[in-house]
This record gives structure tokens, sequence and C-alpha cells, in this order.
């Protein structure tokens, strides 16, 4: 069948959700616009090498000796601390969504099905990616010094807002260790103290480009990246991916037809098979800002 509108479109998944055959093949088309979108709009990803697995490799990584490593534990919970070894194992989890989709509002045709049930299981991924991620960015920013009783990176601003000290604090102590600072990842309400930023805060490059775009992308050579997902009060100082965190993948996101017959729902299983691993916490600070 030859599609050329969206109500072509319609009838050609109608038909295909007749038969299994016709279900695979709907699966299968959904897998790579996925796998696209969470690359290209997965926050956490951006601060991580994502390492597909060989057939039979481990997940194995050398750390950073004089640091403890952090992983996501097995089940997909809660950061974990290693603090031997030369390597570390990234333990791998599930993470799945499984939008389903009510027969009778295919019928009704209020909206395309697939891309509906693509934005959600895009929307659950990523955001279990992206909590279980920062959740291990925060813990590794955190370790405690045995010398001084406080945290390694992390620093709070005396003013109550993010100002241009802290910024500069953050930036020195991942760059005390030779590393570069690439990003830095923030909420919305602490971006807005940058862009309060005056004269006395921004060189002249910096304001010129503010004034021509009206988004402050990079400063001092780092993007930031404003994201809901980062929590409010909370910004981290990273270096490049490859320096600081891997997500090994054994299984890439994969879509399985999984009706639910009895109540009449047409959903899919959509899941992927992945772990998190923080191997040098010396390459993120964190900035806590405590507001009145």
């Amino acid at each position: 069948m030859k599609i050329t509108t969206a109500a072509d479109k319609e009838r050609a998944i109608e038909k295909l959700l007749l038969t299994p055959e016709g279900k695979m093949k709907l699966a299968a088309s959904m897998q790579n616009p996925l796998r696209e979108r969470l690359d290209y709009e997965g926050v956490f990803r951006r601060a991580a090498v994502v390492d597909p697995l060989p057939q039979g490799a481990l997940p194995y990584y050398d750390r950073d000796v004089d640091v403890p490593a952090i992983v996501i534990g097995e089940e997909g919970q809660t950061p974990e601390t290693i603090v031997k070894g030369k390597r570390i194992l990234v333990p791998l989890f599930e993470l799945a969504s499984n939008p389903k989709i009510p027969f009778t509002q295919i019928k009704e045709r209020r909206y395309n099905l697939i891309d509906r049930a693509q934005d959600k299981a895009k929307q659950d991924i990523q955001a279990s990616e992206d909590d279980l991620g920062f959740s291990a960015l925060q813990v590794a920013a955190a370790q405690i010094n045995p010398n001084t009783g406080l945290p390694f990176n992390a620093i709070t601003p005396a003013s109550g807002s993010l100002d241009r000290d802290a910024l500069a604090d953050a930036f020195a102590e991942v760059e005390k260790h030779d590393l570069r600072v690439a990003r830095m990842f923030m909420n919305a309400r602490d971006y807005s103290d940058i862009r309060k930023f005056g004269r006395d805060q921004l060189d002249p490059v910096t304001q010129k480009s503010l004034l021509n775009t009206g988004l402050m992308a990079q400063i001092w050579g780092a993007d930031i990246i404003v994201s809901r997902v980062v929590p409010i009060g909370t910004i981290f100082v990273c270096t490049e991916e490859k320096f600081l965190a891997v997500m090994p993948q054994r299984i890439d996101v994969t879509v399985l037809p999984a009706d639910d017959p009895d109540n009449r729902l047409i959903g899919w299983s959509i899941f992927e098979q992945i772990g998190i691993g923080v191997w040098n916490p010396r390459g993120v600070s964190l900035i806590e800002v405590t507001r009145p």
C-alpha cells in the first residue's frame, strides 16, 4: 500500500494490527526511532559514554584507584560505592515501559497509535535513566574527604543563589585534576541566576552571545544543559563523558508486542538492559544552592 496521507497511514496500521506478523512489523519499525530519540534527548547520556557490549563481553572498566567508584545496583534502585580494586564490574539491569492503548480509541482515530506509544516509552525510559544517572553523580560528587570530613567536590554559595564565585570554584574542583569542564546540568530555576549575571560576572563575548541569541548555551567553554530532571538547587559541573561515567548496554531498546486481550488493550513491551557507573568521581563537582 502506498502511503501518502495521514489517513493512509492509519489504515495501514489498522491492517497490521490484525495479524501477529503485522504487529511484529510495527514493533520493529518503532525501535530505531526510539533509539535515536533517547540518544538525542536523554540528559544523562550527555554525561556518560554509551558502550554497546559485544556478545559475551562483561562490563568491566578501569577506575581511579584513589577515589571510590559509584555504580547503580543490579535492581536499578540505589547507588553503591566501590572502594577496592583497579577495575569495577558495572551491574546490568532492565528499564522497561509497557504502553497500552484501548482498542476503541484506535477506531476513534483520536491520535496516531505508534507515535503515542513511542512518546510514552521514551518518557518512561529516559526518566528512569536520568533519575538513576544523576543520583549516581550526586553520590560521586559528595564523597567525603577523610582528612577534612567534608565532601571532596561539593560547594555551597554563601549568597543563597548561583553566583560567579561558586561556578569558578566548581570549575576549579574538576580542573585541578587536569580535566576539562565540558558540561553543566541544572534546573531552569538555577539557570535564571546565570541569566541575571551582569558585566561584573560575564565577559563581553559571553554577553554578546546572550544578546544575539537570547540563550546562553555556554559559559567558559562549557555547555549549559537545562532540564527539569535536575533538582532545583543542584548544579552538576562535569568533565567530558569519556573521563567520567559509562552506560554499558547489553540490550538496546527492543520492542515486542504485548497485547492484553482480556481488557481489549493493544500494547507493547519496550525495554533495554543497561548499567550506570561513575568510575571517576573527580570529574564532577556539585554546587548546592540553599535559597532563603
